[in-house]
């Protein structure tokens, strides 16, 4: 869960939209540091005071869960990767694209969800 969280991105992509200075360029997009769905599942409650918790399944349960929805094999098997590598934090370079396309530090995870638990959005 590298990846940057909502607010960052919908702030990059606005000023992606409507500010000239972002032509032509790529950011790479990432939270301060990268974290598991596991470690997610344990901030939230955090913030919400819910009880939540996360579920590990096997790569081959995953894909037999979604071809069992009606997904086609070979896609579940690409977004079964996906999710094992974002899940466990695999990957979780982290990089400066907020800070380069807005001047500022990404949020981390922690002050998004207390934010979005304060407004609401866990709910």
């Amino acid at each position: 869960m590298g990846r940057s969280h909502d607010p960052d991105i919908a702030e990059v992509a606005l000023a992606a939209l409507t500010e000239d200075r972002h032509s032509g360029r790529v950011y790479d997009l990432t939270g301060p540091r990268a974290i598991s769905f596991g470690e997610a599942a344990d901030l939230i409650p955090r913030a919400t005071g819910r009880t939540i918790r996360h579920v590990d399944i096997t790569p081959e349960a995953f894909v037999e869960r979604q071809v069992t929805a009606g997904v086609a094999p070979d896609i579940a098997r690409l977004l079964t990767g996906l999710l094992v590598n974002v899940g466990h934090g695999a990957g979780g370079s982290v990089g400066d694209g907020v800070e380069q396309a807005l001047g500022r530090p990404t949020r981390s995870f922690e002050a998004f969800d207390t934010k979005a638990a304060a407004a609401g959005h866990w709910g």
